[in-house]
């Protein structure tokens, strides 16, 4: 009986499987809390970056002389979203754009972007309250200019540029050429 302890306590068969069994658990627990880390990371950088990205759309509308509601801006940001590069989970996503309670500069309208962003969990079984991602970005739109000048000078879409749809001059009533095109 002596001989059987002796050998079974030198005999070292067996160990390997013990020992990934303890230490399997832990390294596959820290593989997907590294993933877990670089979604939140990834998650983050697309907030920001759609921020930005409606930050020069409204920009370049504003240039346009186009002049977006909230919802509008809200829309826009919404589909930069969920759009490559930053492919976020619209069902996690709100966007707030509003108008800020202060308006510190004259001609520019001031705005606040909020985003929240809920970044997917991979751990079901772990419920982290710190996975919502909470940013806030103030844009600066530049108003459309006063025009000095009284008379409307809108395009009515005639091809002559002169606010008149006929193709007429507006101070003459001549005929200009730029009219009905059927006629």
């Amino acid at each position: 009986m002596n001989t059987f302890l002796n050998r079974l306590k030198n005999d070292e068969r067996g160990v390997s499987i013990i020992e990934v069994a303890f230490l399997l658990p832990v390294l596959i627990g820290m593989m997907i809390s590294v993933l877990q880390v670089g979604l939140y990371l990834q998650a983050q950088n697309a907030v920001r970056g759609v921020a930005g990205e409606i930050s020069r759309f409204m920009a370049v509308e504003s240039q346009k002389r186009n002049s977006l509601t909230p919802s509008q801006m809200e829309d826009a940001a919404l589909s930069i979203a969920v759009t490559p590069p930053y492919i976020l989970q619209i069902s996690q996503l709100t966007i707030d754009v509003s108008e800020s309670a202060t308006q510190d500069i004259d001609r520019v309208r001031k705005m606040d972007v909020n985003m929240n962003y809920t970044v997917p969990n991979i751990l079901g079984f772990a419920d982290w309250g710190v996975l919502e991602i909470d940013y806030t970005r103030q844009l600066f739109i530049p108003e459309d200019l006063v025009r000095e000048d009284s008379t409307d000078t809108t395009d009515t879409g005639d091809g002559t540029g002169d606010g008149t749809t006929d193709g007429t001059d507006p101070g003459t009533g001549t005929d200009t050429g730029g009219g009905d095109l059927g006629a």
